[in-house]
């Protein structure tokens, strides 16, 4: 399906078109890709996943260099957690969906706690100082292969997935998917 829309520009307030075309994306199903350019130089795009899957939680033991390049499949209802970092990312309303690999993640994940670091080190908190370069650290070894760390991916909607023959998969109970942000606004119809 595709079809035009035309909306004001947020930015300059004049007339934008819109074009809304449904894809099948390899992993995710069936999507909504939305894009949107205006004269004045903005843009808009955004993707809407129309399926769903059974809930799941994918976990990859992370243990040499192969596994760095596990392919990571994350919707936007995906959370995104790794134990031995202390870090858990949870979708929230502007997440977007990506297909990447264990290093990229490292690599988006090095980049938040790098801001977030060097912010703690201009306040001179020193503990929050601290607990950043640890896990900046644990980051340099893990993509080296020199520190082990599990890497879960939980979806509500089933859409995020670790494209791995070592990765394993397994349901989630109604209690787990009811601690789950989704990061969209869900209708029951």
């Amino acid at each position: 399906m595709n079809l035009t829309t035309n909306a004001n520009c947020p930015v300059c307030s004049a007339q934008m078109q819109f074009s809304w075309e449904t894809q099948d994306i390899p992993y995710f199903g069936e999507a909504m890709l939305i894009s949107g350019v205006c004269e004045c130089g903005f843009r808009h795009s955004d993707t809407i996943l129309l399926t769903q899957k059974e809930p799941a939680r994918n976990t990859l033991a992370v243990q040499t260099l192969e596994d760095l390049n596990a392919r990571v499949i994350r919707s936007s209802s995906g959370t995104i957690r790794v134990p031995e970092l202390g870090v858990d990312i949870e979708p929230g309303y502007a997440s977007d969906s990506y297909v990447s690999n264990v290093e990229g993640v490292l690599e988006r994940i090095e980049e938040i706690v790098c801001f977030a670091t060097s912010q703690a080190r201009a306040a001179d908190n020193q503990e929050s100082t601290k607990r950043g370069e640890e896990i900046l650290e644990n980051i340099a070894a893990a993509r080296k292969g020199e520190f082990p760390l599990t890497f879960i991916i939980e979806d509500p909607l089933g859409n995020s997935a670790i494209a791995s023959e070592k990765a394993v998969v397994t349901p989630l109970t109604d209690e787990e998917v009811a601690r789950l942000q989704t990061g969209i606004t869900l209708l029951e119809v």
